[in-house]
């Protein structure tokens, strides 16, 4: 008898692009895709990594230099990614990915702690960014910030559950906002009186620390870091108009443009007030403004990073649902959560979901560990979704490949090359929290195994009824 959880499951989209009362449509562009990924690479990221770095590399030369190869080593991977998002364009991303390589149980361990940690946690610690950064604006008093975190977050999975055209709509304009006004900012920064030319040479010279690999091997995992987000385009591959060229068209578009954003606005940085000054500084934005526009310059950051916050936010929840919703059409959560509201025909009960899931970390404060727990996971994932291009390439040679990486098999070589070292690092450099976060996905196992036994006996009792 065939196992019941391998059944088809009604697809996600139709793959024809033709609508029917279950699927979620295609309506969303390459600008729609390529403004969901700048959204949430360009977080608060740019805000707080610039004092790390500066102070591992306290050299001008240096110090671009790891934004510039950050960008490259994220662009190999986009590149990869668009690969696999043209081959199957169907809503999920990495999750349709991981299954059609490894199997339903990877899939459904990355689907599970993409559920219950990875996104909810994400969009409560850049929530509670936004709160705190409104209550410098708005005093909050006495509502809890954490209060206020928990309700925008519920805000956006609200707002999303009525039209993927509005919720992208949104994303499209509070991404165009932040990405002209850190260009405005980093421009800026050259008629700043208190910029010099001698904050930036030597250019190249060794940091004061020596050429250490550690030193670099931790900005660049902190630049990786702060380049993150490209990866949750594809979970919109089912809703994409052109599902062969919108997406790898956008996953290159947003990662050159997030590159020169952030190198534009590091040279910014320096050139107004000088590496030490970056190193020692807790917040490196403000003190850019106030330099470069006087005493409203905390204000423009203030609402610099609310606007930045909100995209971020926005754009995870819109990814974080999509792959929900696949795992559910999978037969791997409950039904449910797979089906499409037949208004909005957005995946409502799976934004719920996330809206109760994020509301609850905002809350109760939790989230700063555990993402410590699962930085070491998701390098994995990773890495297993770009080794998958070459295992797809030696399996199925003759499947369509719309769009195939350039200069195969370097780039994601590259990549994986880069990736696998970071995580060797991340894991020697914080054993125990790597070690709790693999303990917690092993966890996940038997899960998987108890969810395939429940679920088969709810199906054969509902066919023999």
């Amino acid at each position: 008898m065939p196992d019941p959880t391998q059944l088809k499951s009604p697809p996600a989209t139709e793959p024809s692009g033709s609508e029917s009362p279950g699927s979620l449509r295609r309506v969303l562009t390459m600008w729609d895709a390529a403004a969901l990924m700048v959204g949430i690479v360009i977080g608060s990221g740019i805000f707080a990594t610039p004092p790390s770095i500066a102070v591992s590399l306290d050299r001008f030369g240096p110090m671009i230099s790891v934004w510039l190869v950050g960008g490259l080593l994220a662009l190999c991977g986009a590149l990869t990614y668009a690969e696999l998002a043209a081959m199957f364009p169907r809503t999920g991303g990495a999750y349709i990915f991981l299954r059609e390589t490894y199997g339903r149980a990877p899939a459904f361990i990355y689907g599970w702690s993409a559920l219950l940690i990875t996104y909810p946690a994400s969009i409560a610690a850049v929530a509670v960014v936004f709160a705190a950064y409104l209550n410098r604006l708005v005093p909050l008093h006495p509502v809890p910030q954490s209060v206020v975190a928990a309700a925008m977050a519920v805000l956006m999975c609200g707002m999303n559950m009525l039209g993927v055209v509005l919720g992208a709509r949104v994303q499209r304009t509070f991404t165009a906002a932040k990405v002209v006004a850190l260009v405005v900012l980093g421009g800026s920064a050259v008629f700043a009186t208190a910029g010099q030319w001698s904050h930036l040479t030597p250019v190249w010279a060794a940091p004061s620390g020596g050429w250490s690999m550690t030193a670099w091997v931790l900005a660049m995992a902190a630049v990786m870091w702060t380049f993150e987000g490209w990866a949750d385009g594809p979970t919109l591959s089912g809703e994409v108009r052109d599902k062969k060229r919108d997406l790898p068209r956008a996953l290159l578009m947003s990662t050159l443009l997030v590159t020169v954003v952030y190198v534009l606005v590091n040279a910014a940085y320096v050139y107004v007030l000088s590496i030490p000054t970056i190193a020692a500084s807790d917040s490196v934005a403000v003190d850019l403004a106030q330099t470069t526009f006087g005493s409203k310059g905390a204000i423009v950051v203030t609402l610099l990073v609310l606007v930045s916050t909100v995209g971020s936010v926005n754009g995870m929840t819109i990814a974080g649902s999509r792959v929900f919703f696949a795992m559910a059409r999978d037969g791997l959560f409950f039904e449910s959560v797979g089906r499409v509201q037949p208004r909005f025909k957005t995946p409502a009960n799976s934004l719920a979901i996330l809206a109760v899931t994020s509301a609850a970390y905002c809350l109760f404060g939790t989230f700063e560990q555990i993402i410590r727990y699962f930085v070491f996971v998701a390098m994995i994932w990773f890495v297993l979704v770009v080794l998958s291009v070459f295992l797809l390439r030696r399996r199925r040679p003759d499947a369509e490949r719309p769009y195939r990486v350039p200069f195969y098999p370097i780039t994601p070589a590259v990549f994986l090359l880069v990736a696998v070292g970071l995580m060797i690092q991340l894991y020697l450099a914080n054993m125990r929290d790597a070690t709790i976060g693999l303990v917690v996905l092993a966890a996940s196992l038997p899960t998987y195994f108890a969810w395939r036994r429940w679920h088969g006996i709810r199906r054969q009792g509902t066919h023999s009824s």
